[in-house]
């Protein structure tokens, strides 16, 4: 795979090349990319790629990820290659399904995704975001140490179905109802009580669209 300097190399040639051989600079990328030049100057400093954002890039030019990554060139690949898309996944962050947990952080790793299985969930690929899950509290249709698919865009509640949800005591995965000024937090597990709290003292992160489980 290439490296990091090559990866923006090969960004600005593509770029050049769009512009008629124009020289492209570092803010030129990000701008391409859709990231703040200072953010941006940042992640290179550290030796950050962006992956999901070169995805996308990639994929509004119909450019194949395995050219750009690996200089594969079969055509049979770009129709292959396009059906993936990368994800953030919050290998630090742990929602729980039980006693609370750590609080929703943007430190992630990338986690590739086909396509057809985030259509299936019908979730917003730019906007979803993939936590692990501790305890049991949702069982049997959660279960412990399984990965979710959170759509942040869907922060509207809808009653009864199932929110990551930011509270005072940590990050919940619960079925939420909201009456008036109270937010019901409930599991699926009868062993656990239902969690009542003020609706200003939650944040909805967003809509669990679907769970990967472990047999």
């Amino acid at each position: 795979m290439i490296n990091y300097n090559e990866i923006i190399n090969k960004l600005k040639d593509i770029l050049s090349n769009e512009l008629g051989n124009k020289k492209i600079f570092d803010k030129d990328v990000a701008k391409a990319l859709d990231i703040n030049y200072d953010s941006f100057r940042k992640a290179k400093a550290r030796g950050s790629i962006p992956y999901y954002e070169i995805m996308s890039f990639l994929a509004k030019r119909n450019i194949s990820i395995n050219w750009f990554f690996f200089n594969q060139l079969p055509e049979s690949l770009v129709e292959q290659t396009s059906n993936y898309i990368i994800l953030k996944y919050q290998r630090s962050v742990i929602t729980s399904a039980g006693g609370g947990a750590i609080n929703y952080q943007e430190d992630f790793e990338q986690l590739i995704i086909d396509k057809k299985l985030l259509d299936y969930i019908n979730t917003n690929y730019k906007y979803t975001d993939v936590l692990k899950v501790l305890g049991d509290s949702m069982e049997p249709d959660i279960k412990d140490k399984s990965l979710i698919f959170v759509d942040k865009m869907l922060s509207s509640v809808k009653n009864g179905n199932i929110y990551v949800v930011n509270t005072p005591d940590g990050t919940f995965i619960k079925k939420v109802n909201i009456d008036n000024d109270k937010v019901y937090l409930k599991s699926n597990n009868q062993a656990y009580e239902t969690i009542v709290l003020n609706i200003e003292d939650i944040t909805i992160v967003g809509r669990v669209c679907g769970v990967f489980k472990r047999i």
